[in-house]
């Protein structure tokens, strides 16, 4: 890597930072992974795409019930060449909708993008670690002001899992673990398997986390 830190460092450790957050255990990139970042780098992809994409693929798995980890960036490639192609459309105002649906989307948008800004003022003196997640979420959510209604709502969704992942992962290790315990005795009285239990246990902490937070969902208004 970079010897010194620059933009090209900041954006691989953004993302290998994100990666391990996600599987929730450290991980180091392997070279064919590195290879991969590079190249998106290179690329220009936005760090956002890359962001975004990488945490879809993990909700999408969370959502199926998949217990094996998503162990290579190049699981998140497609994913993240998606989010790439729907930025680029964003930024040339290239939308398939009508001008009615696209000034709806941008009125929800600015709706959600206000609930951001108030849900990180409230918690920016006790948990700043997490106003600044929400500050750099809600950057995402209103760049993605000019996108078709019908590209945004997978974008708000994947940008959803990354704002519970991050907030969580900005909380001290106490209070993840306050969480955790309180999620974990709520899942084992309303789910009987395994698998159950820990869906239902996420499902669980994710509200905890939103209802601590103040966090509003992202997702537009119909």
């Amino acid at each position: 890597m970079v010897a010194e830190k620059t933009p090209e460092l900041d954006y691989y450790r953004a993302v290998e930072d994100l990666f391990s957050s996600l599987r929730g255990v450290p991980h180091v990139l392997s070279p064919k992974d590195f290879q991969l970042l590079r190249s998106w780098w290179k690329d220009e992809v936005p760090l956002s795409a890359v962001r975004t994409g990488i945490a879809e693929v993990f909700a999408r798995r969370r959502e199926r019930g998949e217990a094996e980890s998503v162990v290579s960036l190049s699981y998140c490639r497609h994913a993240v060449a998606a989010h790439a192609k729907r930025i680029a459309l964003m930024r040339v105002g290239a939308g398939a909708g009508s001008s009615g649906d696209i000034a709806a989307t941008q009125q929800s948008i600015a709706r959600l993008a206000e609930k951001l800004e108030a849900a990180a003022n409230r918690v920016r003196g006790e948990r700043p670690r997490a106003a600044a997640v929400i500050d750099r979420i809600n950057h995402e959510v209103r760049a993605a002001a000019d996108i078709d209604s019908r590209l945004v709502e997978e974008h708000l969704y994947a940008l959803e899992t990354s704002l519970l992942v991050d907030c969580l992962d900005a909380f001290e290790d106490d209070d993840r673990r306050r969480i955790d315990e309180r999620a974990h005795s709520e899942a084992a009285t309303v789910a009987v398997s395994p698998d159950a239990r820990e869906r239902t246990f996420r499902a669980l902490r994710d509200r905890l986390l939103r209802n601590l937070l103040d966090l509003p969902r992202l997702e537009i208004e119909n």
